[in-house]
C-alpha cells in the first residue's frame, strides 16, 4: 500500500510538472475570403502552417528553459477584391518566460493563381535591397511626422537615439486600405518594437508613385 501511494505521488508530480510547463498557443483562423481558388487555398494553408510552426518552436524553446511559452497570432483580412486578397498577420509571444516579442506584416495574394502579389509594383512607396523593402527617401519625412504623432504620448520613443535612422533603414511590409491610404509595418527589433506601431501614409502623399493601371487591374484603391 505504501509503494502504491508512492507511485501515485510520483504520477501526480509528473502530471503537475507537465502542466506547469505546457505552453499557451493560440493561432487564429484564416478569415473568410471570397472566390478561393485551389492555388490560393494552398498558399493560405501554407501561411497558417508557418505561423503554427513558429508557435511550436516557441513552445519547444520554453520547454527547454522550464518555462511556459505564450504565443498568440491572428490573421486579419484588410482587402478582399475580385482579384486579390490583402491580409495583416500579427503575433505576440513570450518564449523564455521573461522577454516578450511581437511581429506584424502585410501580405497579398492573387486570387486566381494564389501567388504572392508584390504590392510595391503597384504603389512604389519603397526601394528594394537584397529582397527587402525600405521606405523610399522622398517619403521619409512624411513617415517621421506620423511616427511623432502616434508616439505623442510615449516620450521615450521620441527621445530614443536613432529612431529617425531606423525609419529609413528598417525593412517594411505594407497594406493598402479601402480608403486609399497605406499602412506600413516595420520589422523593428524587440527592444524598440513598441515604438513602431503601424504607420500610415495618406493617399495624396504617395499618389504620384502609384501605378493606376496596375491598381485597376487588381481592383485596388
Amino acid at each position: 500500500m505504501k509503494n502504491f501511494a508512492a507511485l501515485m505521488l510520483c504520477a501526480l508530480s509528473s502530471a503537475f510538472n507537465t502542466s506547469a510547463y505546457s505552453s499557451i498557443l493560440a493561432v487564429g483562423p484564416i478569415p473568410a475570403i471570397s472566390d478561393v481558388s485551389p492555388g490560393l487555398k494552398k498558399n493560405l494553408d501554407s501561411l497558417k502552417g508557418r505561423i503554427e510552426s513558429s508557435a511550436r518552436d516557441c513552445a519547444e524553446t520554453a520547454k527547454t528553459m522550464n518555462s511556459i511559452g505564450q504565443y498568440s497570432s491572428s490573421i486579419k483580412k484588410i482587402l478582399d477584391t475580385g482579384e486579390v486578397v490583402v491580409l495583416q498577420v500579427s503575433g505576440d509571444m513570450i518564449c523564455d518566460g521573461v522577454h516578450s516579442s511581437s511581429y506584424q506584416y502585410g501580405i497579398a495574394f492573387e486570387k486566381a493563381s494564389g501567388r504572392r502579389l508584390d504590392l510595391n509594383q503597384i504603389y512604389n512607396i519603397a526601394s528594394r535591397q537584397d529582397g527587402r523593402l525600405f521606405v523610399r527617401p522622398d517619403l521619409i519625412d512624411l513617415v517621421k511626422s506620423d511616427y511623432r504623432a502616434v508616439n505623442e504620448n510615449n516620450p521615450s520613443c521620441l527621445s530614443a537615439a536613432g529612431w529617425e535612422d531606423d525609419l529609413a533603414n528598417l525593412p517594411i511590409t505594407f497594406s493598402p486600405l479601402s480608403d486609399g491610404s497605406i499602412v506600413i509595418y516595420y520589422a523593428a527589433p524587440d527592444v524598440s518594437a513598441a515604438c513602431f506601431p503601424a504607420l500610415r501614409l495618406k493617399p495624396n502623399e504617395f499618389s504620384k508613385f502609384r501605378d493606376a493601371k496596375q491598381a485597376s487591374k487588381y481592383a485596388l484603391p
